[in-house]
């Protein structure tokens, strides 16, 4: 970690900027020294497996089905083992395209999932790499495979990043610096979309915090999150990627196993309710949090990733407007929509600190041009997850 953080990432480094002639064009490059430690030489494999001929078929039959002409789209989405991750990968799966760099309508050819662990899954345009996103083996295989557009959704959570931020910081900060550098193309920069947080925000808050409040993180999760938007809008201005961040509150509902993160914490109110187990909320009943369902912050992710970049008029960085409930709403909504719950309220106090840190109004004035929306009521949020319960996958 110590050499982690000394150093600068390589299209940071001005002296070889100067060597190569460009530190982000060169960057895409610059793990080539690491291919002896390519496990299983895997990145020669996702490089065979983009001119797959019978990947390009199935890729032209999508891409006309869906008015794409021929053409097509590789995605990376990094943390996707994750709640958001596999959420994020039905939809796309479900949609079958993405605007690509020129704006135009293009089929998704291969999906690669990068985590350290990783659901079994089928559809051929599935490609699973099972690995640490900071190895340089990893990189150099993400670099190699070239997507054309990535979520870089990995990352360690509030309540963890509070235990840990050291290690917080490697994952949150260090490792996007060096995704950055596997990926950056100033001839066609990749579109990279960043879940964001509310965490950013902290201190001294008014009623309603909208895009472009000053940042006043309270936690280590917090710092880094805004640490990650400001390099990936210097990123965005060198030309080297196309960035766009959506700061998201509190997502749900975690389907499980249980976590100690804060929306986890959150979502067992609901989850258990659903499975008829006594649940404990670990907040005051009057305490107020900003809310959003994962169908909705994976839709808005999308259509961020969409989005003229004329329509974002140069701020790239949007909150995701948030649905603000206390806790006894949240019981109250359980109630109508499952049946009378068993909740006791047990406050966490280290929950507490995080969370009053945190705006309780979160808004957007840019959403609405952008195309992003917000949940209506936490009764709909409960029904999406009763949906996945149903059928397996979201309601999205």
């Amino acid at each position: 970690m110590q050499q982690a953080t000394a150093q600068l990432p390589a299209w940071a480094q001005p002296a070889r900027a100067a060597a190569a002639g460009s530190a982000f064009a060169s960057a895409t490059h610059s793990c080539n020294a690491h291919s002896a430690d390519l496990p299983s030489d895997i990145g020669h494999r996702l490089a065979r497996d983009r001119l797959d001929s019978g990947r390009g078929e199935t890729a032209c039959a999508a891409a006309r089905d869906h008015g794409c002409g021929t053409a097509t789209m590789r995605i990376l989405i990094t943390g996707a083992g994750g709640f958001i991750g596999q959420t994020l990968t039905r939809v796309l799966l479900q949609n079958g395209h993405l605007k690509n760099r020129a704006g135009e309508t293009a089929a998704i050819a291969e999906i690669l999932l990068l985590d350290t662990r990783l659901p079994a899954c089928s559809d051929r345009r599935l490609k699973p790499l099972q690995a640490d996103l900071s190895s340089p083996a990893t990189l150099q295989a993400i670099a190699q495979w070239q997507p054309d557009s990535v979520f870089h959704l990995a990352a360690v959570l509030a309540s963890a990043a509070e235990l840990d931020p050291v290690h917080s910081l490697a994952i949150n900060v260090s490792a996007l610096a060096e995704l950055i550098g596997a990926i950056g193309n100033k001839e066609a920069a990749p579109r990279l979309i960043f879940p964001s947080s509310i965490a950013v925000f902290g201190g001294l808050l008014p009623d309603h915090v909208d895009d472009d409040h000053l940042q006043r993180p309270q936690t280590s999760y917090g710092t880094q999150k805004a640490i990650a938007e400001l390099m990936l809008s210097d990123a965005t201005r060198h030309g080297v990627v196309d960035a766009r961040a959506l700061r998201l509150p509190i997502v749900l509902v975690h389907p499980g196993p249980p976590t100690q993160s804060v929306s986890d914490r959150i979502a067992a109110m609901v989850r258990d309710s659903a499975a008829g187990r006594p649940a404990v909320c670990p907040l005051r009943p009057d305490t107020r949090v900003a809310v959003v369902s994962v169908q909705t912050a994976v839709q808005n992710l999308i259509t961020l990733h969409d989005a003229d970049p004329v329509r974002l008029r140069g701020k790239r960085m949007l909150n995701q407007p948030g649905l603000t409930v206390n806790m006894m709403e949240i019981v109250e909504s359980i109630g109508r929509v499952i049946g009378p719950p068993d909740i006791g309220f047990a406050p966490d106090a280290a929950l507490k600190k995080i969370v009053d840190g945190w705006p309780k109004g979160f808004i957007s004035t840019r959403a609405p041009s952008v195309g992003l929306v917000a949940d209506t009521s936490f009764d709909d949020i409960v029904l999406n997850y009763l949906s996945f319960l149903a059928t397996g996958k979201s309601a999205a």
